[in-house]
């Protein structure tokens, strides 16, 4: 008889905790409620830019399902069904993020969430040029959001990642060491570097501190004799005229490297992928053309690294 009690406590227990509930209540900052503030399921909201799944369909997904992210009207009142397993995240520009388990804050006869401001940080520029950059073959090991700062006198454009590559080749600095850690910082890039496992990208010592070459990268794949290449990038050669000695190449991936479109898109894509570089059929571009990854680093070299005064 009592082996039977047990049994039916755990069958309530785990038809309780189950269940959805609706949480509603008042959520406001300390700047007399100026910015609404954000409530997201499960820390969802504040990890959209992880690079382990598809950020755009996480960003679609949050944006549509408000079962994920919900935020407060004029007034700071909110409203959201829940499970009472998960746990709501609280937001609010300058303020910090204050997270709730929903089993407790459905305990409450009311509810109401103070953020608390965040203390701010003077934001100092490093106005000296960087002393080292290296170029290097690597593999993604990580790549995480970082800690947001707040800065008192500037308000970043550009979220900060935090990255870790093993060289599995260096083209320029011989960095000693086989992995490397440095941030990036990028602004709603359509494709970023760590989109990708394999990448010869650019690294920079700024005051201490080695920071991603905005934007400069190449995605890498082996080819059928086991080097590595880039698939042709018409942005490569834009600043170089017809003389240059790199030019693209036919190349054999191991893999062949495509890209799926849709039939509306044709004449963009056409526009975009212009033959003899890439093949366009049923629905896909195949990529042809490219180059090697000393290649890809003389024409950054000869262009963009020279614009930004690593390379006279």
């Amino acid at each position: 008889m009592k082996n039977v009690f047990v049994v039916i406590i755990l069958i309530f227990s785990v038809s309780t905790f189950g269940q959805r509930v609706l949480i509603k209540g008042v959520a406001i900052d300390t700047f007399e409620n100026k910015s609404a503030v954000q409530i997201s399921v499960n820390d969802t909201r504040l990890k959209r830019f992880s690079s382990d799944l598809s950020k755009y369909d996480k960003q679609s997904e949050i944006k549509k399902n408000e079962d994920l992210f919900v935020k407060t009207d004029e007034n700071g009142y909110f409203e959201i069904e829940v499970k009472l397993t998960d746990s709501l995240f609280f937001k609010s520009w300058k303020h910090i993020i204050e997270s709730y388990l929903v089993s407790d804050l459905f305990k409450r006869d009311s509810v109401r969430i103070e953020l608390k401001p965040k203390v701010c940080t003077e934001y100092i520029p490093c106005d000296e040029k960087p002393r080292m950059l290296y170029a290097f073959i690597g593999k993604k090991i990580k790549v995480e959001l970082a800690d947001e700062i707040f800065y008192c006198n500037i308000i970043p454009m550009d979220p900060k990642y935090k990255a870790k590559y093993e060289i599995l080749e260096n083209l320029h600095g011989e960095y000693a060491k086989d992995t490397i850690n440095f941030v990036s910082y990028d602004h709603a890039s359509i494709e970023r570097y760590d989109d990708y496992d394999n990448v010869l990208i650019y690294v920079a010592d700024y005051c201490g501190e080695l920071i991603h070459v905005k934007y400069q990268y190449h995605e890498l794949f082996k080819t059928i004799d086991g080097k590595w290449a880039s698939p042709y990038n018409p942005h490569d050669y834009r600043k170089i005229d017809s003389t240059f000695h790199v030019k693209p190449r036919r190349i054999k991936f191991e893999k062949p490297v495509v890209i799926e479109f849709k039939k509306e898109n044709l004449e963009l894509i056409e526009e975009k992928y212009p033959e003899p570089y890439y093949e366009i059929k049923n629905g896909k571009v195949k990529i042809l053309y490219g180059n090697y990854p000393n290649e890809l680093f003389e024409l950054k070299k000869s262009t963009i690294l020279k614009d930004r005064g690593f390379f006279d």
